[in-house]
């Protein structure tokens, strides 16, 4: 019981004394070799701005890919992906079967990691924010002190948007917990209030950034462009809120208008480690490998069939087959994104050019996307950033918050964003979206298409279809037999699994915190 006792404390308490570690640009290389006492540090600017690094290598462990050690645990692969119909899971998966089978217990034990991780990287940046805003004018430039809380709170605002999108009902922390010794168990908060708190967080942010392309540092533009999104989730379930989708439009044109951001030319260019910080990225999570225990698992997790030294991914995944079908044959975006070639005998740009590279059968087929190098030795410590919001995903996110307003997308939106979309990905004109005659309804699921094939495993598939109101009937639509897959999900699916359960260890250890519904 003691254990336990402790265990809770840490997951909920663990003080944030900084291994602060680097992210993949020059502002982040700062890597201590001991421990540092923060009320130590944070007296002036310049400890202060080494604090804030680790409320980035916070998120980088936690809400992208995961990174080093923690390479396994990351939200966007598991929640965001592996339980979504752009994958398929073999049946020697482990938990990631289960997350694909939708079969998640409350004892599930990726899922319990996840839980833990993120609250143990939210304390982290509770202790940024709480830290850097208490520090006074006779030791830092208000201005430049305020920024740097807009930054962490955007941070803290990513963690926060995982967790709610995850679990729904979860307490609500605001503040580093510092004593291990008494310490509150929190209840629950609704999601509403959690909401609340993550749009007064990016206000904040909005307020005190600089309107600029960030090369993997929080700016105005992705706290407007994060806002968007988390508005645009509020207008499906569980909060059903259609007024939201007016604000999302007002937050996204600000980005749109902002000159900061454009669209590469050529799609597979955005996914390319020369242009991980390009003017697509709204904003990156920085990665940094091989071999600093910094880089991420994009690129080898998800590749070709093959040697991972090849450029191949690790066997974790296969592409839904209907996938493909989703895709014109000439969208660039169908040779980018899903590898029928094998690593072993063809380069990235062989494998994606070359047709007589390409196997015939979809258990050939992998889901892919960060073209590796051949050879390499990323392993899991890859370098490629993530990519959390790129500006393709604005122009998307905008035509959405249109099309929720009655009459209010025309044609011209749909050309400058969708349609803009469709020609860099090589589509002819013939293929540009005509909403005429088209309903809210028609328009939306063009839309949810659009954004699959357009951001195809990057992490958002889940919260998409749970927005559209479409999660349940996707997933009971999967059909895919073979040695690929587990199995099929849909006979599983109950519609309380919309959301996670809270993880039964947690519960034992927090009397105050109550299982979702459907768990019991």
């Amino acid at each position: 019981m003691k254990t336990q006792k402790l265990m809770i404390k840490l997951f909920l308490a663990i003080i944030f004394i900084s291994v602060v570690s680097s992210c993949s640009e020059d502002y982040l290389k700062e890597n201590p070799t001991s421990f540092i006492d923060a009320t130590r540090l944070v007296v002036d600017e310049a400890g202060a701005e080494l604090y804030l690094v680790g409320a980035y290598d916070a998120v980088q462990e936690s809400v992208s890919s995961g990174t080093g050690a923690k390479s396994n645990l990351g939200w966007g692969v598991h929640w965001g992906t592996m339980a979504t119909d752009e994958v398929v899971v073999p049946g020697w998966a482990g938990d990631r079967k289960l997350i694909f089978l939708q079969q998640v217990t409350p004892n599930n034990a990726t899922v319990r990691n996840m839980w833990v991780n993120l609250f143990v990287n939210l304390n982290k940046v509770n202790s940024v924010v709480d830290r850097i805003s208490a520090l006074t004018e006779d030791q830092i430039d208000i201005a430049r002190r305020d920024e740097m809380i807009g930054e962490a709170k955007f941070l803290r605002a990513t963690i926060y948007f995982a967790i709610v999108s995850t679990w729904e009902n979860v307490p609500l922390i605001k503040n580093e917990t510092k004593d291990l010794k008494n310490i509150d168990m929190p209840a629950q908060s609704t999601p509403q209030e959690v909401y609340d708190f993550i749009v007064e967080d990016l206000k904040f942010a909005e307020s005190n950034l600089e309107a600029k392309q960030g090369g993997g540092r929080a700016t105005k533009g992705a706290a407007q462009a994060l806002l968007g999104k988390v508005y645009l989730q509020m207008t499906g379930h569980p909060l059903n809120q259609s007024d939201k989708f007016a604000l999302a439009e007002a937050e996204l044109l600000k980005v749109i208008n902002s000159g900061v951001y454009s669209l590469l030319p050529n799609y597979p260019e955005v996914f390319d480690l020369n242009n991980e910080q390009s003017s697509e990225m709204v904003f990156s999570i920085g990665m940094d490998g091989p071999g600093s225990n910094e880089g991420g698992i994009l690129s080898s997790f998800y590749g070709p069939l093959g040697f991972v030294s090849n450029g191949a991914g690790f066997g974790t995944c296969w592409v839904n087959a209907t996938s493909v079908t989703k895709y014109d044959a000439n969208d660039i975006r169908l040779l980018n994104n899903i590898a029928k070639h094998n690593a072993n005998q063809a380069s990235p740009e062989e494998g994606m050019n070359d047709p007589s590279t390409w196997g015939n059968t979809d258990w050939q087929w992998k889901p892919w996307k960060w073209h590796a190098s051949k050879p390499n030795a990323y392993t899991n410590d890859t370098p490629f950033d993530n990519p959390y919001i790129r500006y393709a995903d604005v122009l998307l996110m905008y035509a959405e918050a249109l099309n929720g307003q009655s009459g209010k997308l025309t044609q011209a939106h749909v050309d400058a964003t969708i349609n803009t979309l469709r020609a860099r990905a090589a589509l002819p004109a013939s293929n540009n979206l005509d909403i005429a005659g088209k309903n809210q309804t028609q328009i939306a699921d063009e839309i949810l298409d659009e954004r699959y094939r357009e951001l195809f495993i990057e992490g958002w598939r889940r919260n998409d279809l749970i927005r559209f109101g479409k999660y349940e009937s996707t997933i009971k639509a999967i059909n895919q037999s073979g040695w690929t897959t587990s199995g099929n999900p849909g006979s599983n699916y109950q519609d309380y699994e919309i959301r996670w359960p809270i993880p039964d260890p947690e519960i034992k250890l927090n009397p105050n915190l109550v299982q979702n519904p459907g768990y019991n």
